[in-house]
């Protein structure tokens, strides 16, 4: 315990945060409002816990709803009670699920040994079950798709919330009841005799409701036949799992005896059910929940004042404390804040508590409205120019919209005008121009006889055709001379007058040799092959890695996916099945890449949850985006018991989105409007504002912004190049951890990590990896088939599970083949010498994640990470040893260790690498330090090799100084001027170009 550290925190607390960290014991709810502290009381409570009671850090447990929380948390907590820091399990809801999946996997029936189903399969299999033809609410002849995304969202709803097929039953038998005694028709007036409108409604409620419920069984009857999960399952079961399984229960009821939950408003009816049982041990449990009714949106009308009444119902000597002092912001700020958010009543008005500033200062509050869209974009550059003229930091500006979309739009501006920019929201790259350009391409090599494609692909710039080439190209395109002909016909262009004939042929043979290789090659290989020889891919590495590898790499793992699971063999298929995401809406999200702290931040209100920054801009308050919340409302589902949802104003949820955008501000707050949009639509003020802030805001005169403004000078009329900021490694370093693999890919070759592991660059994976993922996979299956039937499996059974892998591999007729004799022999000959060795019982595919500390003052941690092959346990569930698998040639144990000329020890480093995350896991029962090297295959005389180490502490503690010096290295960015070694690296001819777009 770092006494003195703690003691001076705890000192600096207010009243209700001192009262918050001393009660330890009982039920505890804490009303913390934005910039009142909530982070330190929880991570000073934690500390107390420890100072005042027997508990072991073990025994405590902190939910959060982000990792970034999580590691916030944990990081703060260091500098208070020092290592132990490390030993309390703090996790995201998910993460502890994921926990316990490993720790209890007989009780988790869905998630173990099944696998995620997607959005594409979700919809196949709902088109089918609406296609029972007792189905006629939820399938309208005129579009007979019309309630599937309305239908799993509300079932991802009900999961969430815990409202299980019979629950659900039993909401619909409390409407057939009201509906029986509700009046039917108008008993006078002009009306009487008609049936009365609102029994209409409930009637058709009622019977959308009764097909919902045949819908939802029979989607997880769906899931439980194809041994498929989706999202929310890993909650979901996990309730079912601690209410079915009291051996399990009593065991997390005894190893936490405090539990803390941040975020509690947005904590849902599946999240709030796990709190409910880990407690439900004592009448007075030890469960203490942090939130704000004014912050909750993640959750619909009402369902954030339904946790806390719902709290307070469940454990009724809960001690509610308010914390009212705000850290952040000057009082202004607060106080136009809280006026937007009591403007209308509603039953939370006695958890919106005003907030009272710390800090004395005068806040800057400024609206503007202007009449173009245009003219409010030159303004806010302008504003964020100035401010950053004025010394100003780029990272303490902010500026907050409503969407996604117009995060995109405000980070090109500002990119546009060179000012360096970091955008966080999921971007739907579905409508990214890089996609746009790689399914143009898909069409030039399915439909060679269409125009339209190749017409696209030789007016872009990453072609680098001159544009007089591409010119006299054009021109001489005609219905008996289509421009497939033209760019194969060396002679015609001659002719032309083209003056670079030769690049023009080399695409007209890259899109032939892509159709002959479309024959017997995957999808995501001839996209890789025709992205290289275009130029596309080096285009992209040179003028923006970041965003470039960011798009691609989610297209290149979007189609291998579709690959692996049969939707699509050719590239025809994968043109289908990207249209049928656009048809059903359906986003391919990719989250962009952070490009460091020196950045203006631009994001959306969910995204800005938790941060604090200088100045804020919120453009764009129309009523469009601030406006009514768009919700869904086909179905009546039964989430809140204790409120009526319809109390509340069709508003109330995106007042607490603009109350968040405005409470990140401290200084200044910056707003704006314009009367027209981009598009020409007629803008309205959003009617939040209306009424608000009359004493607060300073209403701006536009009229030399509008007198000033040029519309010229708004075009782009260059591609900017995104500088790259080497602050990014520090940003992916901490977001991603470190695995082994990154570990020896650094240790190879710096450049090598950069590519791979922080760009990462896709990469099409050669024969001999493919097979070896076979080998791999098809092990797992059969140790699993061991654990439950007792006995390897046979010969026939064995064939099945190699064909189970091969049909997910992109490969040719002809490798399936010789794939599949090769792993036939290899694996019966691998079984045949090892199955007299093998222990009681063994866990295969086990993946974990552990924390390292780092001494590094400002970046005090690494994640670890890795998936071990397997773990062999003794008959009392005690690890014995990790094994390995390797395929390929066997080494000696020199090449293993690194002893030899040519060798570097990565195989050595790896079961180092694992056992010293396993001392790191805090388990008792996973504390051997015992790792097996196993090859699969055996050498030229049939004889299998097998390598055992015995891992020693002296191994682990210089592992942990190479990863901590490899940490350093990277998070100062060392590598990053030097050149990269040829022989090593195959990125050589990029390096030079990027290192000239550092950032000083």
């Amino acid at each position: 315990m770092h006494e003195k550290s703690f003691l001076e925190a705890y000192e600096r607390l207010n009243g209700a945060q001192k009262e918050a960290v001393d009660t330890v014991e009982g039920p505890v709810m804490v009303i913390a409002g934005p910039g009142t502290g909530k982070t330190q009381i929880l991570t000073l409570r934690i500390a107390q816990i420890l100072r005042v009671t027997d508990a072991r850090p073990e025994n405590i447990l902190a939910l959060t709803f982000t990792e970034s929380g999580a590691r916030a948390m944990r990081e703060r907590l260091a500098t208070y009670i020092g290592a132990p820091a490390y030993r309390v399990p703090i996790y995201t809801f998910h993460e502890f699920a994921g926990k316990l999946i490993q720790q209890y996997p007989y009780a988790y029936a869905r998630a173990v040994g099944g696998r995620p189903i997607d959005d594409l399969e979700k919809i196949t299999l709902l088109t089918h079950i609406l296609e029972t033809p007792s189905i006629k609410q939820l399938r309208p002849s005129g579009n007979p798709s019309y309630y599937i995304r309305p239908i799993l969202s509300a079932i991802s709803e009900m999961k969430r919330e815990y409202i299980t097929p019979d629950t659900f039953l039993t909401h619909i038998e409390a409407q057939e009841r009201a509906l029986l005694v509700m009046q039917k028709v108008h008993e006078k007036g002009a009306h009487k005799g008609k049936v009365r409108g609102e029994y209409l409604d409930a009637e058709s409620r009622l019977a959308k409701n009764r097909e919902l419920l045949f819908v939802y069984r029979a989607y997880e009857a769906g899931l439980t036949s194809a041994r498929q999960f989706d999202f929310d399952d890993m909650i979901f079961e996990t309730v079912t799992a601690l209410e079915q399984h009291e051996d399990m229960l009593r065991a997390v009821q005894e190893t936490y005896q405090y539990v803390l939950a941040d975020e509690h408003q947005d904590v849902n009816g599946s999240q709030n059910k796990i709190l409910e049982l880990i407690a439900s041990f004592h009448d007075r449990p030890n469960l203490f929940v942090v939130g704000d009714e004014k912050q909750s949106i993640y959750r619909f009308q009402g369902a954030s004042l339904e946790n806390f009444l719902y709290f307070e119902e469940k454990f009724p000597h809960t001690k509610t404390i308010a914390l009212t002092q705000n850290y952040r912001s000057y009082q202004k700020i607060l106080d136009l804040a809280h006026e937007l958010i009591v403007t209308e009543p509603s039953p939370a008005m006695e958890l919106r508590i005003p907030l009272i500033a710390h800090h004395e200062g005068i806040a800057h509050i400024e609206r503007r409205t202007f009449s173009h869209e245009a003219v409010e974009h030159a303004w806010l550059a302008d504003t964020i120019e100035d401010m950053i003229s004025r010394g100003i930091s780029h990272e303490e500006i902010a500026v907050i919209t409503r969407t996604n979309r117009e995060v995109e739009d405000v980070a090109t501006l500002l990119r546009g005008r060179g000012i360096i920019t970091e955008a966080t929201a999921d971007s739907d790259i579905l409508t990214h121009p890089l996609m746009s350009v790689v399914r143009s391409l898909v069409r030039v090599i399915t439909h060679p006889h269409d125009d339209r494609p190749l017409f696209e692909i030789l007016q872009s710039s990453y072609i680098g055709l001159p544009i007089s080439d591409m010119v006299l190209i054009l021109r001489a395109r005609s219905y008996v001379t289509p421009l497939s002909r033209i760019i194969s016909d060396e002679s015609m262009l001659r002719e032309l007058g083209v003056t670079d004939v030769s690049k023009v042929l080399h695409l007209s043979a890259t899109f032939m040799d892509a159709r002959a290789r479309m024959l017997t090659e995957a999808p995501h290989h001839v996209i890789a092959y025709v992205v290289k020889e275009t130029g596309l891919f080096e285009y992209l590495l040179s003028r923006d890695p970041l965003e470039g590898t960011r798009v691609f790499r989610r297209i290149y793992d979007e189609v291998e996916e579709m690959v692996k699971r049969n939707r699509a063999v050719t590239l025809l298929d994968v043109d289908r099945v990207l249209l049928l995401h656009t048809e059903h809406g359906l986003s391919l999200t990719a989250p962009y890449i952070r490009v460091g702290r020196k950045a203006v931040q631009v994001m959306t209100a969910h995204k800005s949850k938790g941060l604090e920054f200088e100045y804020v801009c919120i453009p764009h308050l129309h009523d469009n985006g601030w406006g009514k919340k768009q919700r869904s409302s086909l179905f009546h589902l039964p989430i809140n018991r204790h409120i009526d949802e319809h109390a509340f104003s069709e508003t109330d949820d995106v007042r607490k989105l603009l109350y968040v955008a405005m409470t990140r501000a401290k200084h200044g707050l910056y707003m704006s409007v314009s009367e027209s949009s981009t598009e020409g639509r007629t803008l309205l003020p959003t009617r939040l504002l209306e009424g608000v802030g009359g004493t607060f805001i300073s209403e701006c005169d536009t009229t030399s912004e509008e007198a000033q403004f040029n519309p010229i000078s708004t075009l782009n009329v260059s591609e900017p190049v995104s500088p790259f900021d080497p602050e990014i490694l520090r940003l992916v370093l901490r977001e991603r951890g470190l695995s082994v693999t990154a570990l020896n890919n650094y240790l190879t070759e710096p450049w090598n990590y950069f590519y791979r592991n922080v760009l990462r660059v896709p990469e099409v994976q050669a024969e001999p990896a493919q097979f070896g993922t076979v080998l791999h996979e098809t092990l797992q299956h059969v140790f699993a088939y061991r654990r439950t039937e007792g006995t390897l499996p046979h010969t026939t059974t064995l064939k099945t599970f190699i064909e189970r892998e091969l049909a997910k591999l992109p490969i040719s007729v002809d490798a399936y083949t010789r794939f599949h004799e090769h792993a036939l022999v290899a694996l019966t000959r691998y079984l045949d010498h090892v199955q007299g060795a093998l222990p009681p019982s063994t866990k295969e595919e086990f993946a974990i994640r552990v924390v390292l500390p780092t001494g590094i003052p400002d970046f005090p941690e690494i994640t670890l990470t890795g998936k071990l092959d397997r773990l062999d346990f003794d008959g009392d569930g005690n690890l014995i040893r990790v094994v390995d698998y390797k395929t390929g040639k066997p080494k000696t144990r020199g090449e293993i260790e690194g002893t030899t000329k040519t060798s570097r020890g990565d195989y050595k480093r790896q079961l180092v690498f694992y056992a010293l995350m396993l001392s790191l896991y805090n388990h008792e029962q996973y504390t051997s330090r015992e790792g097996l090297i196993s090859f699969i295959e055996s050498d030229s005389r049939d004889v299998i090799h097998e390598e055992q180490f015995i891992v020693s502490d002296e191994e682990i503690e210089l592992l942990k100084g190479d990863i901590i010096r490899v940490v350093r290295e990277i998070i100062n960015g060392a590598f990053l001027n030097a050149p990269c070694d040829p022989e090593v690296c195959a990125y050589a001819p990029l390096v030079k170009e990027l290192q000239s777009r550092f950032i000083d």
